[in-house]
């Protein structure tokens, strides 16, 4: 029998290296930040799967005002590099760190101004996630989910050319699985979307690197040896289609951001 990756262990075996791993697309930022409430008060926002903390960082950096932030995940590995990289940065910012399930967030009804996600929202039951963030947000409050699509994840470099990628991967919620939740869940309603493309040029050598890193956890989904075999023929694929070593590329991406009534 093949010999397949764990899921539930894939994010606690890649922390160390995760945060050089991914790409951080700090323009989806911007609008996240003019959408969040405006009060004289410190804003309470909480990011759910954050990782090591790429965007909690961006919005603590950008954000011009009181704020305290909740870097929260599953994965323990995670949180604590997330707490070795902010440790001591960003002091105008309160900013803590707490380990949660997406589906049964531990908060207060009507105690957050803003709950944020960034390509995480395909490992979270997203029915019981939005309906977990409707309660714990206060009136007003910002509900914001970055994500890809299965369209967006298609036209990836690796949707386009490695073997089985886009068959399996198939956790991505569509826009319309997204706002369909979002807008059949009592007292919230979409306010907004925003599509992002993303223009990389990448060595060879990073695109082959990120993806023995298993920079998506889709790679996790793989058997050891089908994974193996599909790298080979990425590679190949890759100096074919490559100018000079270099492989340009599109990264797309889709922001919904959701208001409590």
């Amino acid at each position: 029998m093949a010999k397949r990756r764990k899921i539930p262990h894939h994010f606690d075996r890649v922390a160390s290296r995760y945060n050089d791993v991914r790409d951080t697309d700090p323009g989806v930022v911007e609008p996240i930040i003019d959408h969040l409430p405006m009060h004289d008060r410190v804003l309470d926002v909480i990011d759910v799967g954050c990782g090591t903390g790429r965007y909690t960082s961006l919005i603590a950096q950008r954000f011009d005002g009181p704020l305290r932030l909740l870097c929260c995940d599953y994965s323990a590995p995670m949180l604590e590099e997330c707490r070795k990289r902010m440790r001591d940065r960003y002091r105008s910012k309160l900013i803590g760190h707490c380990r949660v399930s997406a589906e049964d967030l531990p908060f207060m009804d009507e105690s957050l101004d803003g709950i944020v996600t960034f390509n995480a929202v395909h490992h979270f039951n997203l029915d019981r996630f939005v309906l977990a963030a409707s309660h714990a947000l206060r009136s007003r409050g910002l509900l914001s989910v970055y994500t890809r699509t299965p369209e967006q994840n298609e036209r990836t470099i690796w949707g386009q050319h490695f073997p089985g990628f886009t068959e399996t991967e198939t956790r991505l919620y569509s826009r319309e699985r997204l706002e369909r939740a979002i807008d059949s869940t009592e007292g919230f309603h979409v306010e907004g979307i925003h599509e992002f493309r993303n223009e990389r040029a990448e060595s060879i050598e990073s695109l082959v690197e990120r993806t023995r890193s298993c920079h998506y956890s889709t790679f996790a989904l793989y058997p050891c040896d089908a994974f193996d075999r599909a790298v080979e023929t990425f590679v190949r694929t890759l100096s074919e289609i490559s100018k000079g070593g270099v492989v340009e590329h599109t990264a797309e991406n889709t922001l919904v951001l959701a208001r409590r009534e």
